[in-house]
């Protein structure tokens, strides 16, 4: 798992990232897990979303290095 380095940032600002930290480590295990949503980018890769509590997870899975990349952490207001 390749973590970026806004999304680092945005998961040590999380006062408590339980939830998320969890997420990652299901991630980490099952690298196929699907988000709530996804789109896809301008590559074509499947860019997943998962909405935790009040923020939503980036990433995505890339078969050929055998890895997931997170992208990022975002806020959702609601």
């Amino acid at each position: 798992m390749i973590l970026h380095k806004d999304a680092e940032m945005a998961i040590r600002r999380l006062a408590d990232g339980s939830e998320v930290l969890d997420f990652l480590k299901r991630l980490e295990c099952f690298p196929g897990t699907q988000g709530d949503h996804y789109e896809l980018d301008l590559m074509g890769r499947p860019i997943c979303f998962k909405v935790i509590k009040r923020h939503v997870l980036a990433y995505y899975r890339d078969p050929f290095a055998d890895e997931t990349r997170i992208l990022d952490l975002f806020y959702s207001e609601g």
